[in-house]
């Protein structure tokens, strides 16, 4: 829902829409109540421990055993106690009569039902001044008189007056969301507070401990280091030597991403769909391996074009085969003997297949060879060609073989672009202080629905959406 409310129909509205504000602050106080009167019985079952061990009668080993457990049971009930105490408190445990001084810290339920009086109050305000401005709209449509007539000109004031009243029920409204959204947040927070420092965790425990925040948190920076690169290497993945850089690296955050989102879906604290993004970015292996190599040889088939008819010409001149060949792929940097395999085998013999791209891609020893080969061709003269470099496709004849190469580069392309794209929309931010505005999350709403948020183990763990869809 945008912050004008378009699209409410102020004629059906309910305070207790989802939109507005939904729940029952009456089952949260009896809630609350329940927690309140647990938290009563944990105290004084903690309390007549106490007093079974402070009698006389103890001195003996057993008996010391005896009040050394009771002990530490009973600091476990006390700390139980104020975890349930605050549970009680920030839920509230009735529902008093009466007006709530606005903005204060109260507790959920009594929040919750002052914030439905506020919505209440600005919806009844809305709906008539809905139905009063489309009222004198209908007037003033229906009216004969020209613009200027003094009844027109009544009715249109009177439109504006019930449209300056919509707005003020809009803005008192956002007053009521927001009132809602802050005491939620007081209440969360304090909840979770009591169970952050109330002394039951393991206060031993080692930062391993917490592994699986570790590994969510290790693949939600893996994820961003993987859009950030990817989106690198398709802009300079053609650089020599910075680009192979990029686009190695992008490949082993992707592959980091992957590994721990598949950990976090497993846990349920992330969800298969996430999963299935980071394979598709993985197979697409950095999001420009694939485009650099297709690339290349797609551009080195469409010479091919211009080899053969080089090659068909100097035959056509006498030229014997051998010589004539050599000299094609030698002025067009054609592979020596592509020609001959073109030749025998058609012109998908010199254009890349999938399956090679997809096993060079693979091969981190090609990383390696292409910066070392990057290096080397920086430092030496390329050129047997004039200018030491090899045509571009713009550069050569129409053939099938650029067709092909144009159409393949092209495919190519939108297996790049579309995983990054992806990838980089699904970022979403797990700190607060993040940028939303760059990690748009555009999938959530998937992640929330039946199937597409699926995550766990089936018949173990598994959920069909992530918790709170």
């Amino acid at each position: 829902m945008s912050d004008d409310f378009s699209g409410v129909d102020w004629q059906t509205a309910r305070y207790d829409d989802k939109e507005f504000t939904p729940g029952d602050p009456y089952e949260v106080a009896r809630l609350g109540k329940r927690i309140a009167d647990t938290a009563k019985l944990i105290e004084e079952q903690a309390g007549k421990l106490n007093n079974l061990v402070d009698g006389n009668g103890w001195d003996s080993d057993a008996g010391r055993v005896f009040q050394d457990k009771t002990h530490d049971t009973v600091g476990l009930l006390t700390k139980t106690h104020r975890r349930y105490a605050a549970a009680a408190s920030a839920l509230g445990s009735s529902v008093p009569y009466g007006p709530v001084v606005d903005q204060m810290r109260e507790n959920w339920a009594v929040a919750l039902n002052h914030a439905q009086e506020l919505v209440r109050t600005a919806l009844t305000k809305a709906k008539n001044a809905d139905a009063d401005g489309s009222r004198y709209q209908k007037q003033i449509d229906q009216h004969p008189g020209p613009d200027e007539h003094p009844d027109k000109q009544r009715l249109k004031r009177q439109k504006d007056a019930a449209d300056g009243e919509l707005e003020d029920a809009k803005r008192d409204l956002r007053h009521a969301l927001d009132y809602r959204d802050t005491q939620a947040g007081y209440a969360a927070q304090a909840i979770r507070d009591a169970i952050d420092h109330d002394g039951l965790k393991d206060p031993k425990h080692h930062w391993w401990d917490n592994w699986k925040d570790w590994v969510a948190e290790i693949g939600h920076w893996a994820g961003v280091a993987a859009g950030v690169l990817c989106v690198l290497a398709l802009v300079l993945g053609a650089v020599p030597i910075l680009g192979e850089i990029i686009v190695a690296l992008a490949l082993v955050a992707s592959v980091v991403a992957l590994a721990c989102d598949t950990v976090s879906a497993l846990d349920g604290k992330g969800t298969w769909l996430d999963v299935a993004i980071d394979v598709v970015g993985v197979l697409s292996f950095g999001a420009g391996r694939i485009l650099g190599t297709a690339a290349k040889e797609a551009a080195v088939a469409a010479r091919g074009s211009a080899a053969l008819k080089q090659f068909l010409a100097l035959r056509e001149l006498g030229v014997g085969t051998k010589l004539a060949g050599e000299s094609a792929e030698l002025l067009t940097g054609v592979k020596a003997g592509k020609i001959g395999e073109a030749l025998a085998k058609g012109p998908n013999s010199v254009l890349p297949t999938m399956r090679s791209i997809v096993k060079d891609s693979l091969d981190f020893r090609a990383y390696y060879n292409d910066i070392r080969v990057a290096v080397t061709k920086t430092a030496e003269d390329d050129g047997i060609l004039a200018g030491g470099k090899l045509p571009g496709l713009g550069d050569l004849s129409d053939s099938a073989f650029k067709t092909m190469a144009r159409t393949r580069s092209l495919l190519y392309q939108a297996s790049q672009y579309g995983p990054t794209a992806a990838g980089v929309l699904n970022l979403s931010p797990l700190h607060s202080w993040e940028p939303s505005g760059l990690e748009l999350n555009v999938f959530d709403g998937l992640k929330h629905t039946t199937g597409w948020g699926a995550n766990g183990i089936p018949f173990y763990n598994g959920h069909l959406k992530v918790a709170g869809g």
